[in-house]
């Protein structure tokens, strides 16, 4: 263990640009900071009249929920803060550029053919109509509180906004941090922090050790196994390369035996589709529309008659966005036309319009399927709670759990992969 230590410098500098452990570090003092702003009160709110207040203003259909998930502002003492808009002006940015990247013909050109000016264009895009969002969305949140401020002013809402907003961009500036340089996907780490924080504030692991505890936890970590499912799980389709085929061709012409036909496995060589290809992103986007739109909802409908269909909609968000993300990043056509270039082909499939044809059917139905798996874990979480009726699992929010699970799945694999690599480098170094 020593003589690894010893050989191996490289991947234990933290000169070195891609260490991992530069890495790692780097995200970490990012959180720090991220975590620290959460601290700092926004001014002009009163903070302690919130608080009482806020075991009711945090129910399923509130927008305080939201900003909990994406702020984690409910761990910390003040509950309102310059970073309470957290990554949420962003991802709607995100949602609305990659809607009109599938609908205009230049922008998906953009994305796709230009490489990485391209995507340096489409991310400024989204950084601008981040900016639009976070005013919006600050003067949203300003009045949605309007009660709990001390002057609501003209002056005052417009300094309480540019606190908000500026503290929204930063929380962006810190994310692209963590993308660029750091470990993992920095929206999903900044949300999967907070989510911890959340938590930790609630006191989730602060019961009392018996039978009805021991069940729930039982039960947690069932769900924990159905998420990881869910994130790993793979449809393979079968290809075959023209050697391979020809290889077959030649036992069919010299009649030699079906066991040796049967021995040959083209379906190691297969090509894996992720049963959820866009991961966790269904689910912060849908926990990230659902609640505003439930608000606007109840305002118009009541909330006897929109609470009837409220967790259906719900359900139809995640299953609608993860069919959506999955046609956008898996596309049929140019798979079709890479795996026509390597020389393979889907076996029993014409290559050219039948396989794009195949892999279209493909893709949809596994996208579907994924949702409809990831809404059954909410559907199933929901019923046994109602069942067993626990605190702790009052206190943990399904949604919320699914997050927890698949970035630290994600960042578990990125941190693996990192660490091989280098000491792939430094093997063949």
């Amino acid at each position: 263990m020593l003589n690894f230590l010893n050989n191996n410098n490289k991947l234990f500098n933290l000169k070195n640009q891609s260490s991992p452990n530069k890495k790692i570090i780097l995200t970490l003092f990012i959180l720090f900071l991220f975590r620290f702003g959460n601290t700092i009160p926004l001014a002009g709110i009163d903070q302690e009249a919130l608080k009482r207040s806020f075991l009711e203003l945090e129910n399923k259909n509130s927008i305080m929920q939201i900003i909990n998930m994406y702020s984690g502002s409910g761990g910390t003492n003040a509950l309102v803060t310059p970073f309470s808009l957290g990554i949420i002006p962003f991802i709607n940015a995100s949602i609305l550029v990659d809607l009109l990247t599938a609908i205009i013909p230049s922008l998906e050109k953009l994305q796709q053919e230009e490489g990485e000016i391209g995507r340096r264009k489409i991310l400024f895009y989204k950084k601008i109509l981040t900016l639009l969002f976070a005013i919006a969305q600050s003067v949203f949140l300003i009045f949605y509180l309007k009660s709990y401020f001390y002057d609501l002013g003209i002056f005052n809402t417009i300094i309480t906004s540019l606190q908000l907003v500026s503290g929204a961009m930063l929380v962006v500036w810190l994310s692209n941090i963590i993308d660029s340089k750091g470990i993992g996907n920095g929206t999903s780490i900044i949300i999967f922090t907070n989510i911890i924080v959340t938590l930790i504030g609630k006191n989730v692991l602060n019961y009392q050790i018996d039978a009805a505890f021991i069940q729930q936890i039982l039960f947690l970590l069932f769900l924990i196994i159905l998420i990881c499912i869910s994130q790993t799980a793979r449809i393979n389709i079968d290809v075959v390369s023209a050697r391979q085929l020809a290889f077959l061709e030649n036992i069919e012409k010299n009649d030699v035996n079906d066991k040796l036909t049967n021995n040959f496995q083209v379906k190691d060589n297969g090509l894996a589709i992720k049963l959820n290809q866009a991961g966790i992103f269904p689910i912060i986007i849908a926990a990230n529309i659902y609640p505003f739109l439930t608000f606007i909802g109840q305002s118009i409908f009541g909330n006897s008659k929109f609470l009837a269909v409220s967790n259906i909609f719900y359900y139809l968000l995640i299953i609608g966005f993860n069919y959506f993300y999955t046609i956008i990043f898996w596309d049929p056509e140019k798979i079709s036309e890479q795996l026509r270039k390597a020389s393979v082909s889907v076996v029993n499939i014409t290559p050219g319009n039948e396989t794009i044809s195949y892999l279209e059917n493909v893709v949809k139905s596994t996208s579907i399927i994924g949702g409809i798996f990831l809404c059954s874990i909410l559907i199933s979480y929901e019923y046994f709670k109602q069942i067993m009726g626990g605190s702790l699992l009052n206190q943990i929010n399904i949604s919320s759990l699914i997050i927890l699970v698949g970035v630290a799945y994600e960042v578990q694999k990125t941190i693996r992969a990192l660490y091989k690599n280098t000491v792939d480098l430094q093997t063949n170094y």
